[in-house]
Parts: C-alpha cells; structure tokens; sequence
C-alpha cells in the first residue's frame, strides 16, 4: 500500500524540510500552509497520514485535528509543535491525535518513528478490510 502524507505547517522551511524527508522514505507527499488549504486537499485526494503543526494562521492545528476527526475518521495525525504543554498533548489526544512531536525538528528521527507507525497501523487495517471484502457473499449489502 503506498501510502500519501499531507504535511501541514506555515512555515515553508519547516514543511520543505519534513516533506522532503518523507518523499525520501518512499512516501508519497502533498504540502499545505494551513489547515483550512489542509482540508482543501483532503476533499480532492486520499491521504493516509496528516502531520501537521498546532500554531497556524487561518485554521490551526487544533481545527484541523477537530474536523480531520469528523470529515476523514480513517485518517491518522501526527502533531508537532513548540509549543508542548500538558494542555496541547490533552487536547490531541481527546481529538484522536494518532503522535506527538515536539519542535525544533532537530532530529527526525521521532517523527520519522510516529509516521512509520501509522503507517504499519493504516496497513494492517486496509488488509483486514481487503480480506473481509473478499469474504461477503455476492450480491449482499453489509
């Protein structure tokens, strides 16, 4: 399963430098500014993995945790940020946040960790479904 990641960040250095990691991994890789251009992307292609940064102009990272949630349940987010409180990692977390990250992106490597992660938890779950779709009966509706 190749698997499509949308990273989410308004600063260009910090979106260039994560994208450019990811498609290094084999990861296909669509960037947005903001999570309102987020979601705007979303509508228009299927992506697996979203990472995306908390404090953003127009819909930030909270937003759009809150209707990646709604909109694409399927989904799995991976936050990162500099602003890491007990109250944004709680936040996250009762939104469905698959990760945390914390900024500077000194090392990659946890990011790397949080989206292989959800990657192998997005594999698994496509498998399951791909083998309980062969197992329905023809012609009945589940």
């Amino acid at each position: 399963m190749l698997i499509r990641i949308l990273v989410v960040d308004d600063e260009a250095i910090v979106r260039n430098l994560v994208a450019g990691h990811l498609r290094s991994l084999g990861y296909l890789v669509e960037t947005a500014d903001h999570g309102l251009s987020a979601l705007g992307l979303m509508g228009k292609a299927k992506i697996d993995i979203v990472v995306t940064d908390l404090s953003m102009p127009v819909l930030d990272g909270i937003g759009l945790l809150g209707r990646i949630r709604e909109e694409y349940p399927l989904a799995r987010v991976v936050v990162m940020t500099g602003f890491v409180t007990m109250e944004n990692v709680l936040r996250c977390l009762r939104l469905g946040a698959f990760s945390f990250v914390c900024k500077p992106l000194d090392d990659l490597a946890p990011l790397e960790d949080a989206v292989g992660q959800a990657a192998r938890v997005l594999t698994t779950w496509m498998k399951q479904l791909s083998n309980l779709n062969r197992l329905k009966p023809r012609g009945v509706d589940a």
